[in-house]
């Protein structure tokens, strides 16, 4: 009763539409200032790539960009405690971008980003170690000879016997020759020996349930390499799209509360345009020719 005694208050309402409108003007400014972000880091990468390089060399100047920017800021901000909405809740990419405190989570996504920028086909892995997955995050990005495996975290690519970058699942199969490709500080811990593109139980009931479904319509190959958090990259840009929707349900419940009590002479009036038209006229007309009476 409460609540529709709230909803049904056209103070309340006008409120809660100046909230909603503000709350869009944030997230279009925020998305905004991120697409800026990653479109600047785009250019950068483009402004040092020759028309003679190949697809490889491109991805992977991409990667090393991407690990420069974030091992720079790592160490400053290593530790620190970030708190408030942005940083608890909404968890940016450009947040990532400029903290890099989710360490290889952080690398992951900003990497992730950059390609979007791209138009590559990306997902974020999970990789498995010592029997436990999620224990370190990777990048596999799509170019024309398949898949293939970026740590952007260590700044390693592998190649593969044909000189072209390797999958995972080569990288899987054949540890003992990769292995040698790692560079000094790598954690031998990473193995290679299993990863998963999305965490289906994190929430239990639902995303089980979201799984089969996905098995059932995509195909359970399809569906076990579907990385579900590379569609959340852009998160002011799905918040925007959220809060306009909630806007425009709350706007048009709002211009029918206003029309009922300050157009039609009773709430029960149905609210359709022949009526708002014809009590807008009666309402108008009337007023005009009662005046013209007065005087």
């Amino acid at each position: 009763m409460m609540i529709r005694r709230f909803f049904s208050n056209l103070y309340f309402l006008t409120f809660l539409n100046g909230f909603l409108l503000a709350s869009l003007f944030y997230f279009k400014m925020e998305a905004n200032y991120e697409n800026e972000l990653f479109q600047a880091i785009r250019a950068d990468i483009n402004s040092r790539i020759t028309r003679t390089e190949s697809e490889d060399s491109v991805v992977v100047q991409i990667m090393h960009t991407s690990h420069n920017l974030l091992a720079n800021r790592g160490s400053v901000f290593e530790g620190k405690d970030f708190s408030g909405f942005k940083a608890d809740v909404l968890e940016p990419a450009s947040m990532d971008l400029m903290t890099a405190r989710g360490a290889c989570g952080s690398f992951a996504m900003v990497l992730a980003r950059i390609f979007q920028e791209y138009k590559y086909p990306v997902r974020i892995a999970q990789m498995k170690s010592n029997g436990i997955f999620a224990a370190h995050n990777i990048v596999e990005v799509q170019t024309r000879h398949g898949w293939v495996v970026l740590d952007p975290l260590f700044d390693v690519y592998f190649i593969n016997p044909s000189q072209k970058l390797a999958s995972f699942e080569d990288v899987k199969n054949n540890w003992s020759y990769y292995k040698k490709q790692l560079p000094p500080g790598y954690d031998m811990n990473y193995r290679y020996e299993d990863v998963r593109y999305s965490n289906w139980t994190k929430i239990p009931v639902v995303l089980p349930a979201v799984k089969k479904i996905l098995d059932l319509t995509m195909g359970k190959p399809a569906a076990d390499t579907l990385s579900m958090r590379v569609y959340f990259l852009k998160k002011y840009n799905i918040c925007f799209d959220l809060v306009l929707i909630v806007f425009m349900v709350v706007f048009a419940f709002t211009l029918v509360k206003l029309i009922q009590a300050k157009v039609f002479p009773r709430k029960n009036i149905p609210v359709t345009f022949s009526n708002v038209y014809k009590y807008l006229r009666l309402r108008f007309f009337t007023k005009g020719f009662t005046e013209q009476g007065q005087a």
